[in-house]
């Protein structure tokens, strides 16, 4: 059998304002390319050896043959790539050939995907990829393939990233799974819904052959919740650093706010090669205080201190500014301004909170009537496309507009990019 595996192009933050993308080109912000998510290449290593896999990256333009006699189209996506996802598809059922989604937006919601796929794969694809293989042997492909129970990560394979194509990404780095689920539930975040409440930790001396295994030095730890407080992530966590400090190695971390205050714990950290800390604000508990008009000093000051304390052991603080939120109004920005000033951030994002399906925020909006329209080409984070509680739609652009601007202003790409190989 043959299969072809496709990652749908989706916009980034910027790909919709040329005039901010234009003056912002030199720090590479939000606009560079990467390899693919985890999912096709870990279906590439689940796959017997006497199927043919193939890849097409739509990201970085290479060519979809829509014409091309295959056995199964597999699609991976998350929401701002569900329209692209969509047109690929139909392009191919018109031609009769079967396609197959899978990813975070068609587990949230199947029914619509079925529209314009043969199936629909919800949840952890290593469950039901055995199955989905031998039905489509047999020929008898069912429309929804649920993963019942969770998948043990001990027996998560090395992705087969050799399936990507070499030196087309303007980003040489990889990404690493480490875990899967968690509790917290924020309000954004589709990780409980698709993985489950608790936390399953893949085995270290896994994490370690894959790291060894990539032909980068660069690579991205995909789960934020490694970085959540608690005994188990934080040992977990080092366990792993011990391997990775003896390795040539450059890693990048993603947390929220929701973090350890223990300078040791962020210097053993960087003496584990953890080169860069991605934090998101806007969901967790600690962030949403801190952007507060109501922020007590004592709560700004742990706030300004913890990203110090990320610098002062030698790590990049890489921040993620939300706008948006229900609980804030647009005093917001200067708060933001003000926060990345004092703590002395000098690399930054900024997003316009986004009401994804199957999220709780993508719920509430949904049954408030809230949403805007679905076309999730716009659906990128920087677009308004649900109606905000205490913005206009266009204060509330023009505020993501402000924020790009005012940071970077008098900033230089030597400081921002320095913990980046970009090219």
């Amino acid at each position: 059998m043959q299969l072809r595996l496709i990652y749908p192009k989706f916009k980034k933050f910027l790909e919709d304002h040329p005039v901010l993308r234009e003056s912002l080109k030199e720090h590479v912000v939000g606009d560079y390319t990467m390899p693919p998510s985890l999912a096709l290449p870990i279906i590439a290593a689940l796959t017997p050896d006497d199927i043919d896999v193939n890849l097409t990256d739509d990201n970085i333009g290479q060519p979809i043959d829509f014409d091309e006699k295959v056995d199964l189209v597999v699609i991976s996506c998350f929401t701002p790539q569900a329209q692209r996802a969509y047109e690929i598809a139909d392009e191919f059922r018109k031609r009769g050939t079967l396609t197959i989604m899978g990813g975070i937006h068609p587990t949230a919601i199947p029914e619509e995907c079925l529209e314009h796929c043969d199936s629909v794969c919800v949840g952890e694809v290593e469950l039901v990829w055995e199955r989905i293989l031998g039905d489509l042997a047999k020929g008898k492909l069912e429309k929804l393939y649920k993963a019942e129970g969770v998948y043990s990560l001990g027996d998560l394979p090395v992705p087969k990233r050799e399936i990507f194509p070499a030196d087309n990404y303007k980003w040489n780095a990889h990404l690493v799974l480490t875990m899967r689920g968690c509790p917290v539930r924020c309000a954004g975040c589709p990780i409980p819904h698709k993985e489950d409440v608790g936390f399953r930790f893949r085995p270290v001396e896994n994490i370690v052959e894959d790291i060894r295994s990539m032909p980068y030095r660069q690579f991205y730890f995909t789960d934020d919740t490694v970085m959540l407080p608690g005994k188990k992530n934080m040992r977990f966590l080092l366990e792993i650093m011990k391997h990775t400090e003896q390795l040539d190695v450059s890693i990048f971390l993603a947390s929220t706010m929701m973090m350890v205050s223990d300078p040791e714990f962020y210097r053993k950290l960087r003496k584990g090669n953890v080169e860069s800390m991605y934090t998101i604000f806007g969901f967790d508990q600690v962030s949403k205080n801190l952007l507060s008009k109501d922020c007590s000093t004592r709560d700004w000051n742990y706030g300004i201190d913890l990203v110090r304390m990320i610098e002062d052991s030698g790590i990049h603080f890489f921040a993620s500014f939300g706008i948006g939120f229900d609980d804030q109004d647009e005093g917001v920005v200067d708060r933001i301004l003000k926060f990345s000033d004092d703590a002395r951030i000098d690399l930054a994002e900024f997003y316009i909170v986004t009401p994804y399906p199957g999220t709780p925020f993508g719920i509430q909006a949904a049954n408030e009537g809230r949403i805007l329209h679905r076309n999730y080409n716009f659906w990128n984070h920087g677009n308004v496309v649900f109606k905000p509680k205490n913005f206009t739609e266009k204060s509330l652009m023009d505020s993501f507009y402000r924020l790009w601007e005012e940071f970077y202003r008098n900033k230089t790409a030597e400081s921002t990019l320095r913990s980046f190989d970009v090219v």
